[in-house]
């Protein structure tokens, strides 16, 4: 007698009834119920990733709707009587199987047209399963409206696509729309588990939570990946039996790299990019594992990781402990540069080229200077928080001076609440003569409360004391802080910081707007165009003593600016 030709896992353990299919108990439960009630619908169309239970799901329902165990359909097909296990087989003549892949003119729909006006054969539905249904063609699909519309009654439609996105609104409108989901980790191992029971080959916990979350959610997948393992392992499967037959990456060597990279040891990073190379390792793999690895650690410092990763608990202490080490923005910024090197390269000299220059770039702090890095220095700078989004850019002037105070911010550490700052004095008096000397204490003062009013008032400039208020008057350049300062939400948080700063103020005046100094009314620049009023209040050689700070030289590249000012911090700041 010949032996039974083999029968790879996925289909041998293929679900035979609703209760099978794992994961979709929003959908089986739906059609159940639906078949129970006599509310049958005609069309139907599944949507979802590949290998969730789509199409299994629609052999399922054909048997349901065929089974001859009663005189009706029923939600539990006896998988026995001649049409379930016809449909098993794949050899009905009244469930047709198309794939839309290979069936996509207006011919093929055409002859499904003629087809469905005859009646079954031996059952009590003709069921057409049209799988990859995105595939037909416009005028494939125009061709199908009027009869998936209006189908005979013993006719019925199930379509599966895995992009419904490229399903013409018209069709999906004539359907019921069931959206499949992908598994989650817990329902692939109970499957798993109960597959090698069966099959009596064992593997250890780590290894089936290794294999689903290589299959990502996908049934199909699973069972492929340990059909390989049963292989290759014969009879005990263990995780370094997936590592090595996968092609992954072991979670020690992704441990090892983001040690690397937060110690900006690029020989380190690079010798580790080499082994993975010289083991054979697909280098795209790698760096979706890299990717997926960040990805951890940034849910790891956001939230509660438990549930949404679905890790161990000795990992996913690890990763909680490893993105402690990393700054949030570190982190947000590595996570879209390594997904930036998920894209397709041409060979894997490519892949590893472009590897090797992110880690480079991303272990030099003076390269990898970014706007980010610069705003996480703001935030921190502004302990009150940012009240609001700095005026708009809409001149040179604008630039030159948020570049002005940026450069300033940079180098400094936020203003500790300790007995030398401004807050804890009980109060300073300022007159006409020492104002020039405050003024600087009480703009840094308030830029910490409020970094927006701060840098507002920063391009102000102090023309005296008249009683109780502090005067102070603008450039016509400057207009925009000007009309900044005169809110009252501005003129409040000013109020309430002097009346704390200082023994003898308690608010401010505006006054008229303030002409330019004749020495600095024109800059080397407009000397073509006299009436050009000059944006520059420093000296050139002050300028260039600026600009051998490195923060400050970052800044003005960063942001195309110019110094206009330069301030010092107040003594003991």
């Amino acid at each position: 007698m010949p032996e039974e030709p083999y029968l790879v896992l996925a289909r041998k353990w293929r679900p035979q009834a609703f209760d099978d299919v794992i994961g979709q108990v929003h959908i089986t439960r739906t059609l159940q119920n639906a078949i129970e009630a006599g509310r049958i619908g005609h069309a139907f169309l599944f949507i979802g990733s590949r290998g969730i239970g789509k199409t299994t799901t629609a052999r399922v329902l054909a048997k349901a709707l065929n089974c001859t165990a009663g005189d009706s359909a029923t939600p539990n097909p006896c998988g026995e009587c001649d049409n379930c296990t016809a449909i098993a087989a794949g050899n009905s003549m009244d469930v047709i199987e198309i794939d839309g892949a290979s069936n996509n003119s207006v011919e093929d729909v055409r002859q499904i047209r003629e087809n469905v006006r005859l009646v079954p054969s031996q059952s009590r539905y003709k069921i057409y399963v049209i799988d990859e249904v995105h595939q037909l063609s416009s005028s494939a699909f125009n061709a199908l409206l009027k009869t998936l519309e209006e189908p005979p009654e013993h006719a019925i439609f199930i379509m599966a696509t895995t992009e419904s996105h490229k399903v013409p609104a018209t069709i999906i409108s004539r359907c019921q729309r069931y959206d499949f989901r992908r598994v989650s980790l817990d329902d692939l191992i109970a499957l798993l588990k109960r597959v090698l029971a069966n099959e009596t080959v064992t593997a250890t916990d780590e290894a089936l939570r290794a294999i689903a979350r290589a299959s990502d959610g996908g049934v199909r997948d699973a069972e492929s990946i340990l059909e390989q393992l049963v292989t290759y392992c014969d009879k005990t499967i263990e995780f370094k039996d997936v590592v090595d037959v996968l092609g992954l990456v072991d979670w020690a060597v992704l441990n090892e790299m983001a040690e690397a990279i937060l110690a900006q040891d690029v020989g380190a990073a690079l010798h580790i990019v080499e082994q993975v190379t010289a083991s054979g390792k697909d280098l795209s793999q790698f760096v979706q594992d890299l990717l997926g690895h960040y990805r951890n650690m940034l849910i790891c410092k956001t939230t509660d990781a438990k549930d949404l990763l679905g890790l161990p608990e000795e990992d996913l202490a690890a990763l909680k402990q490893q993105s402690e080490t990393y700054s949030l923005t570190k982190l947000i910024r590595l996570v879209e540069q390594f997904a930036e090197l998920t894209k397709d390269f041409d060979s894997q000299l490519a892949q590893r080229i472009a590897l090797e220059s992110l880690l480079i770039r991303i272990s030099k702090v003076s390269v990898e200077m970014s706007i980010d890095a610069i705003l996480e220095k703001l935030v921190q700078l502004g302990a009150g928080g940012i009240a609001g989004a700095p005026d708009p850019p809409s001149s040179t002037t604008q630039r030159s001076v948020g570049a002005a105070v940026l450069a300033e911010a940079l180098p400094m550490e936020p203003i500790s609440e300790s007995t030398d700052t401004p807050n804890s004095k009980p109060g300073i008096t300022v007159s006409n003569d020492n104002l020039r000397e405050h003024w600087l204490t009480i703009t840094h003062a308030i830029a910490q409360e409020n970094l927006k009013v701060g840098v507002a008032l920063g391009r102000a400039h102090p023309s005296g004391i008249d009683g109780d208020a502090l005067c102070i008057a603008f450039t016509d350049a400057n207009k925009p802080s000007r009309e900044s300062l005169e809110r009252v939400d501005s003129r409040s948080v000013i109020d309430t910081l002097l009346q704390s700063l200082t023994a003898n103020l308690r608010t401010y005046k505006i006054e008229g707007n303030r002409e330019p100094s004749p020495a600095n009314s024109m800059s080397e620049t407009d000397n073509d165009n006299p009436g050009k009023t000059s944006r520059h209040h420093v000296a050139a050689k002050d300028a260039e003593e600026a600009m051998t700070d490195p923060h400050v030289a970052k800044v003005v590249e960063v942001f195309r600016g110019e110094i206009v000012d330069i301030k010092h911090p107040p003594p003991g700041a």
